[in-house]
């Protein structure tokens, strides 16, 4: 019985510290390749999937 109860306890406090942490920031949309459409690097001049030459950001 006491550890359900320590069990309970526990699982209450994971719940309030998981409320209080800030939810993660979201991803900024990835760069894609203007021919081929794959992702790639924001810093890329080259795509690695139809290495066709690209332009800056």
């Amino acid at each position: 019985m006491d550890f359900l109860i320590l069990a309970f306890v526990i699982f209450m406090m994971v719940k309030q510290i998981n409320k209080l942490t800030p939810p993660p920031a979201p991803k900024p949309d990835p760069r894609l390749c203007p021919y081929c459409k794959k992702e790639i690097a924001d810093d890329a001049t080259r795509c690695p999937h139809c290495t066709s030459q690209l332009e800056g950001k």
